[in-house]
């Protein structure tokens, strides 16, 4: 009678594996001892594609950073060129501002505030 009301009780788990997966859920054990596994595995996963061009340029294109605790930061090929592309375009018009500014004398470079040795 104990192993036929043991096996309506679900033994529950909740833990870590190697691959950083949470794992959450139970296992019945019926009164022959086989085991009906339930588990749900949940993945938290972080990439910064900010943090992946503070890294080194792969030979297929794409940008990989890896932090001091081992969390490697992607940026695919296509959308770094993208991002490079992007931030060309913005840099020139940039210049041409910088440009329009100067010719009209409302542009006056920045005065360097800090103490020089003597």
């Amino acid at each position: 009678m104990f192993n036929a009301i043991k096996s309506l009780i679900p033994e529950f788990h909740l833990f870590m594996d190697e691959e950083h997966h949470y794992n959450m859920g139970a296992t019945w054990t019926d009164p022959n001892g086989l085991q009906d596994y339930h588990n749900v595995r949940i993945c938290y996963q972080h990439n910064s594609e900010q943090l992946a061009l503070q890294g080194d340029p792969q030979p297929d294109g794409s940008w990989k950073y890896t932090n001091a605790d081992g969390t490697v930061h992607t940026i695919s090929a296509e959308r770094a060129s993208k991002f490079m592309e992007q931030t060309q375009q913005n840099a020139t018009l940039m210049m041409d501002m910088l440009s329009k500014l100067q010719s009209t004398g409302q542009f006056t470079p920045p005065v360097d505030t800090e103490a020089q040795p003597a």
